[in-house]
């Protein structure tokens, strides 16, 4: 059974530090709404956000990683919820509701405006088998010919990266403002900070 699941196994996992450790401990926090294997992308584009590098500075934007499927970003139209799960570059915007990379920024409608379309246009992604995949190394080329390098080694959520505190609570006020409202998030966050102390 084994070899059908996984040609990576290793017969003494099942015995090895039997009751000592535990699988469970080795559970993240994901901090964007996709697949974990575009977040170190993810984790780039924010730290080129922070350095105050916009969509209209850039001319080029080239990742390198050792996620096989780098080259989805090069859709034109993401006509669907998955496939824009899977474009990199929307988190670059700078507008108060976007840049978190939270479930409502892979919506059809922002997948699909035109200036997301043209800044997806400008990411040339290749696989790197060298770069290990929690990592992502991310060059902008920008139109001034400045080039912003960004290598991230561990991407934020991983767990030689986690989450902060503050982190985890902003991604569930995120998540459950719009289904709670305000003040029935707070009085949950308040409740679940008081059981884990």
């Amino acid at each position: 059974m084994m070899q059908t699941v996984s040609t990576k196994n290793d017969w003494n996992e099942i015995t090895h530090e039997l009751g000592q450790r535990f699988e469970i401990s080795f559970n993240s926090y994901k901090p964007f709404a996709c697949g974990i294997v575009i977040h170190p992308s993810i984790d780039a584009c924010a730290q080129l956000r922070a350095q105050d590098v916009t969509p209209e500075q850039i001319r080029t934007r080239r990742t390198q990683g050792a996620f096989a499927g780098a080259g989805a970003h090069r859709q034109e139209r993401a006509r669907r919820r998955p496939a824009g799960q899977v474009q990199r570059l929307p988190r670059l915007r700078r507008r108060p509701d976007l840049g978190r990379a939270a479930e409502e920024e892979f919506s059809d409608e922002v997948v699909n405006r035109a200036d997301m379309v043209a800044l997806r246009g400008k990411v040339v992604a290749t696989v790197d088998d060298s770069i290990d995949e929690a990592s992502a190394d991310v060059t902008a080329v920008l139109k001034d010919g400045r080039r912003v390098h960004v290598f991230v080694e561990h991407a934020i959520g991983s767990l030689k990266n986690p989450m902060s505190d503050a982190q985890l609570e902003a991604k569930f006020r995120g998540l459950s403002d719009s289904i709670l409202g305000t003040g029935r998030t707070r009085e949950a966050d308040q409740r679940l900070l008081g059981a884990g102390g």
